[in-house]
């Protein structure tokens, strides 16, 4: 998609709303901005969506079921981690 737009006397650029539209931008997103070869490069930069600690948490006590871990066994490990520490 090519449309044409102006630089305004403060340097900024406005992105037509259709380009905006099918990049999911919005106000707020960051951008890189690069240049290259006389052309001006913009790229949205995508942050990940920061999970909760159950989304995070969950393959790890998947598999603490499967294998029977049980919290004692857990208390036990982090027994055993400090002592190696100290």
């Amino acid at each position: 998609m090519v449309k044409i737009t102006k630089i305004s006397s403060k340097g900024q650029v406005v992105i037509p709303q259709e380009i905006r539209k099918k990049l999911d931008l919005e106000e707020g997103n960051l951008m890189i901005v690069s240049d290259q070869n006389n052309t001006i490069l913009l790229k949205k930069i995508e942050i990940p969506k920061i999970k909760t600690w159950e989304e995070v948490t969950k393959p790890f006590r998947e598999a603490a079921k499967k294998v029977n871990f049980s919290e004692e066994d857990l208390e036990r490990v982090i027994a055993e981690s400090r002592l190696k520490k100290k």
